[in-house]
């Protein structure tokens, strides 16, 4: 018995590295934050809110070979889509592809994705992101919504849009 707590005790020891070379590790931050208002600054995802909008009927959809493809939620696991969050804001999960490189730098790749939110069977915007990508990483840095910059890493924070 004591050959054997020697022998685990000798594995773990050595097993334990504070060299991360070996470590697998993939930090995917893909999500962004939108804060819906109206002309008069009530939250538009407050369902006392006159003309909210319904979650249960938003949709998103991702530009995928220069095809729309709705995202769903798989196996439980919400890689892509939207949810409300408990403090009224759109959690939105951007694409997370890096296939559209725009930008090379020696740190880093630079890949673009467009997707499109339809808030109601009337109304849909454009979110299109720029993200950070590498081996350890995918980090959205910049978003665009309807053509307008309105994010950037850097800055930081929950993205407002005011819908009239």
């Amino acid at each position: 018995m004591r050959a054997i707590l020697i022998i685990l005790t000798t594995i773990i020891l050595f097993g334990c590295t504070k060299d991360n070379t070996n470590m697998n590790s993939y930090n995917l931050e893909n999500q962004i934050y939108l804060s819906f208002k109206n002309a008069n600054g009530q939250n538009l995802l407050d369902n006392s809110t006159e003309n909210s909008y319904n979650i249960e009927a938003m949709k998103l959809f991702y530009l995928v070979n220069d095809e729309p493809v709705e995202v769903t939620i798989e196996n439980g696991f919400n890689m892509g889509s939207i949810e409300l969050t408990s403090d009224k804001l759109l959690k939105v999960f951007t694409n997370p592809s890096s296939s559209n490189i725009v930008e090379e730098t020696s740190e880093y790749d630079v890949a673009e994705n467009i997707a499109y939110l339809q808030l109601s069977s009337t109304d849909t915007d454009t979110i299109k992101t720029h993200s950070r990508t590498s081996q350890n990483y995918f980090l959205v840095s910049k978003v665009w919504y309807n053509n307008e910059l309105v994010w950037e890493r850097d800055n930081g924070g929950i993205i407002e849009i005011t819908k009239e």
